[in-house]
Protein backbone atom coordinates (compact mmCIF):
# COMPACT_ATOMS: atom_id res chain seq x y z
CA UNK A 1 0.00 0.00 0.00
CA UNK A 2 1.51 3.38 -1.00
CA UNK A 3 2.59 5.63 1.88
CA UNK A 4 4.08 9.08 2.39
CA UNK A 5 6.06 10.45 5.28
CA UNK A 6 5.07 14.02 6.15
CA UNK A 7 7.48 16.31 8.01
CA UNK A 8 6.12 19.23 10.03
CA UNK A 9 7.82 22.47 11.09
CA UNK A 10 7.99 21.36 14.75
CA UNK A 11 10.12 18.36 13.77
CA UNK A 12 7.35 15.77 14.07
CA UNK A 13 6.55 13.29 11.31
CA UNK A 14 3.48 11.29 10.33
CA UNK A 15 3.01 8.38 7.96
CA UNK A 16 -0.11 8.54 5.79
CA UNK A 17 -1.32 5.80 3.43
CA UNK A 18 -3.54 5.27 0.41
CA UNK A 19 -7.29 5.37 1.15
CA UNK A 20 -6.72 7.22 4.44
CA UNK A 21 -9.57 9.70 4.92
CA UNK A 22 -9.17 13.24 6.23
CA UNK A 23 -11.61 16.03 7.07
CA UNK A 24 -10.53 19.60 6.42
CA UNK A 25 -11.20 22.64 8.57
CA UNK A 26 -11.51 26.14 7.21
CA UNK A 27 -12.46 29.46 8.77
CA UNK A 28 -15.39 31.58 7.70
CA UNK A 29 -16.12 35.13 8.67
CA UNK A 30 -19.10 35.19 11.01
CA UNK A 31 -20.66 38.64 10.74
CA UNK A 32 -23.48 37.60 13.07
CA UNK A 33 -21.03 37.70 15.98
CA UNK A 34 -18.77 40.58 14.91
CA UNK A 35 -17.38 41.65 11.53
CA UNK A 36 -13.88 40.44 12.43
CA UNK A 37 -14.92 37.11 14.01
CA UNK A 38 -13.90 33.90 12.19
CA UNK A 39 -15.59 30.60 12.94
CA UNK A 40 -14.04 27.20 12.23
CA UNK A 41 -16.02 24.95 9.95
CA UNK A 42 -15.56 21.31 9.02
CA UNK A 43 -15.28 21.43 5.27
CA UNK A 44 -14.69 18.48 2.97
CA UNK A 45 -13.48 14.92 3.23
CA UNK A 46 -10.41 13.90 1.25
CA UNK A 47 -9.17 10.38 0.65
CA UNK A 48 -5.58 9.77 -0.37
CA UNK A 49 -5.39 8.08 -3.75
CA UNK A 50 -2.37 6.91 -5.68
CA UNK A 51 -1.47 8.40 -9.06
CA UNK A 52 0.31 5.91 -11.35
CA UNK A 53 3.37 8.20 -11.75
CA UNK A 54 3.27 10.55 -8.76
CA UNK A 55 1.99 8.32 -5.97
CA UNK A 56 0.10 10.02 -3.15
CA UNK A 57 1.58 13.47 -3.79
CA UNK A 58 -1.27 14.92 -5.93
CA UNK A 59 -4.02 13.87 -3.53
CA UNK A 60 -2.13 15.05 -0.43
CA UNK A 61 -1.23 18.39 -2.05
CA UNK A 62 -4.89 18.86 -2.98
CA UNK A 63 -5.79 18.33 0.68
CA UNK A 64 -3.20 20.91 1.79
CA UNK A 65 -4.29 23.46 -0.83
CA UNK A 66 -7.89 23.31 0.32
CA UNK A 67 -7.57 23.43 4.10
CA UNK A 68 -6.09 25.40 6.95
CA UNK A 69 -6.22 22.41 9.30
CA UNK A 70 -7.02 18.75 8.71
CA UNK A 71 -7.46 15.57 10.74
CA UNK A 72 -7.59 11.83 10.16
CA UNK A 73 -11.23 10.75 10.54
CA UNK A 74 -10.07 7.69 12.50
CA UNK A 75 -8.00 9.87 14.90
CA UNK A 76 -10.03 13.08 15.31
CA UNK A 77 -8.15 14.06 18.46
CA UNK A 78 -5.15 15.40 16.46
CA UNK A 79 -5.48 18.35 14.09
CA UNK A 80 -2.65 19.21 11.68
CA UNK A 81 -1.90 22.70 10.37
CA UNK A 82 -1.65 22.56 6.58
CA UNK A 83 0.78 25.48 6.46
CA UNK A 84 3.32 23.73 8.69
CA UNK A 85 4.13 20.85 6.32
CA UNK A 86 7.76 21.35 5.30
CA UNK A 87 8.50 18.13 3.41
CA UNK A 88 6.73 15.09 1.92
CA UNK A 89 8.60 11.90 1.16
CA UNK A 90 7.41 8.83 -0.71
CA UNK A 91 7.95 5.62 1.23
Amino acid sequence: MPEIKVFFADGSTEIFHEDQMFTTVSFRQDNAVTPAHNSPSLSENYSLWSHHHNGLFPSFLELLANSEFFFDVEKPDIYFNSKLVVKIEEM
